[in-house]
């Protein structure tokens, strides 16, 4: 048995990609069903001229609304459907040893923590309502932090007298915060990732170095800085396969973590890194729980982290 502590996730993780089943619909990845691109179909299917934006539709969701009642509803229960066949975890059972450890920590889940930006506001506490009681008995919770959800989790990782600057590289923002002496939290501005983008839609070396430069002008000094990427990565090094807009940044750097820490963060007059990993599991940091536990964020797409265990000896 493996326990969560000791489980560096892959992309043979993913639960973008779990192949989920709807009543009368085909199998379809589960990022078909419940990222923000089908949360906005929803918005569209039940109003053609609803002109909100999905960021609108979370803050403006009224649950007195008949259609966002409806979206709700059906979102709701598209993500049920996805979270039921990620704690039966058959597909994974059914992979590579790491896919078989995987799936122990799904079927031993007991807590599962929603985040990520479609866990906010109005609609993220009506969702949790929704969701509440029908996991067979697991404990769910919401994040009060919805999107920041990453950087709360990377500052658990501060511990000393000093500011920490924090940066959330998500598929479609970068969050930026700074810690201060107290850890408390204070946002910066948020940066759209799609202003970064090369021609083939990829962020590469140049657009991460302009970002760290941006954020030392919006600190104003050297801070040392953790950070969290949208790609799943392995000491340090985002593993080499096609998804997401970061993972060729593998061909920018022999060693990505090494580069920021030695050359990146330095020119850009930055101090230096304290953490770089994925952007899930730095969510799941923000959520240590006495029993296995689980975040899931909701966005772009899905993404999945797995909660520090008080106890490290639990499996």
């Amino acid at each position: 048995m493996i326990a969560n502590a000791m489980l560096t996730l892959t992309p043979e993780a993913s639960l973008n990609r779990l192949p989920v089943t709807l009543p009368g619909e085909p199998t379809r990845p589960a990022r078909h069903w419940v990222s923000t691109q089908a949360l906005h179909g929803l918005m569209l299917d039940e109003d053609p001229g609803d002109e909100r934006s999905v960021r609108q539709f979370l803050r403006t969701f009224d649950a007195r609304n008949p259609q966002d009642e409806c979206i709700l509803t059906r979102y709701a229960n598209r993500l049920m459907t996805v979270l039921k066949t990620a704690l039966r975890a058959d597909y994974w059972a059914q992979g590579s040893p790491f896919q078989q450890g995987y799936a122990h920590c799904w079927r031993q889940c007991q807590r599962l923590v929603l985040g990520g930006g479609l866990s906010s506001d109005a609609f993220g506490r009506a969702l949790m309502a929704a969701l509440t009681g029908g996991l067979d008995g697991r404990e769910l919770a919401l994040s009060p932090y919805g999107g920041q959800t990453g950087l709360v989790g990377l500052a658990t990782l501060w511990s000393q007298p000093s500011p920490l600057l924090v940066m959330d590289f998500g598929a479609t923002g970068i969050k930026r915060g700074l810690v201060d002496e107290r850890g408390k939290l204070q946002s910066l501005p948020e940066l759209n990732v799609d202003h970064w983008l090369n021609d083939d839609g990829l962020f590469r070396a140049d657009a991460f170095q302009a970002v760290l430069h941006d954020s030392r002008m919006a600190v104003g000094t050297a801070l040392p800085t953790a950070i969290s990427l949208a790609c799943y990565m392995k000491d340090g090094q985002p593993y080499d396969y096609r998804s997401g807009v970061y993972h060729r940044l593998i061909d920018d750097s022999p060693h990505l973590a090494h580069s920021l820490d030695q050359q990146w963060l330095p020119k850009a007059g930055l101090g230096r890194l304290v953490s770089l990993m994925h952007d899930s599991s730095a969510a799941a940091l923000a959520f240590p729980s006495p029993v296995p536990a689980i975040m899931v964020t909701l966005g772009t797409g899905l993404g999945v982290g797995l909660c520090p265990l008080d106890d490290p000896t639990v499996a």
